[in-house]
């Protein structure tokens, strides 16, 4: 927030881009793909960029990802340093920690949307939805899912195919840790 205060993206994205005002936002052509008109907008009130030719868009940290070919955290450490922002250590971790986490809980939508779409397991549930008028469309639009009988099976899954630890779904309140401290039980 404090880097995206102090870097407005018609400054970062006017580096890349020649820009020419049209109304309240700029317009110019996309860096991103070729075209001959301009389809690349920026509206400052947003500090967001849309391309309407190729579909991208974001704010400055996507911009550089995408130009500069670099993760979130370069893209950070690079507009922070411009922007005159000290980045410490702390929130990295902080920020690797969270990015991790995040993916527990994508890793336990997959496994809930596997049982229900895919194992013996959810055949009965999928039935159900789909006598209650939900289309395939929708199931896999709303990533809905079904959790199996068994008290650990995310747990156990996640450890073996995803390579995560018994803490981590415990941790983001998907399991709870069992009394005698071996695994956790799936709160699903």
């Amino acid at each position: 927030a404090e880097v995206k205060s102090r870097l407005p993206v018609l400054d970062v994205v006017g580096e890349t881009v020649q820009l020419k005002k049209a109304g309240t936002t700029y317009k110019g052509l996309c860096p991103f793909h070729g075209e001959k008109t301009p389809s690349f907008i920026v509206t400052p009130g947003r500090e967001s960029w849309h391309c309407f030719g190729c579909g991208e868009g974001g704010d400055i940290f996507s911009f550089v990802m995408r130009r500069d070919g670099v993760a979130f955290p370069e893209a950070l450490r690079l507009l922070a340093a411009r922007a005159g922002v000290e980045i410490d250590e702390r929130t990295t971790r902080e920020d690797a920690r969270r990015k991790r986490l995040h993916e527990v809980v994508e890793s336990a939508i997959s496994f809930y949307h596997a049982v229900l779409t895919k194992s013996p397991t959810g055949e009965r549930a999928l039935a159900y939805l789909h006598d209650r008028g939900f289309s395939d469309e929708t199931i896999e639009w709303a990533n809905l899912g079904w959790a199996p009988p068994d008290w650990d099976a995310l747990g156990r899954t996640l450890e073996k195919r995803r390579r995560m630890t018994m803490a981590e779904p415990v941790e983001v309140g998907l399991a709870t840790p069992r009394k005698g401290g071996n695994g956790a039980y799936d709160r699903f």
